[in-house]
């Protein structure tokens, strides 16, 4: 009989803080971060789920100021994904 890891899944919600929104810059910042997992990383915005881990998912969300996104993560390192991506928003307030 095979054993299979279990699959740690977490949930959050994140806002943009960014006076611009989710554009094409801060999506490449956040894909940056998300391609240092092996989770699976989703974010949701209505009924648009975008994968974090590529820009024009991320940017066809048009994720304005203030909008709240849900982020899901799943895999073997799914925690550790789920605070680097809350830790990429509450600590992003504006551009660089």
């Amino acid at each position: 009989m095979e054993q299979t890891q279990p699959t740690n899944n977490f949930k959050a919600v994140v806002t943009v803080l960014n006076k611009r929104g989710l554009h094409m810059r801060l999506a490449g910042e956040l894909v940056t971060v998300s391609n240092g997992f092996d989770s699976e990383i989703m974010i949701s915005k209505g009924r648009r789920s975008a994968n974090a881990k590529s820009v024009l998912d991320l940017v066809s969300l048009s994720a304005a100021p203030g909008t709240h996104l849900n982020v899901s993560t799943k895999g073997n390192d799914a925690k550790a994904a789920i605070d680097a991506i809350t830790t990429f928003f509450s600590n992003y307030i504006g551009d660089k």
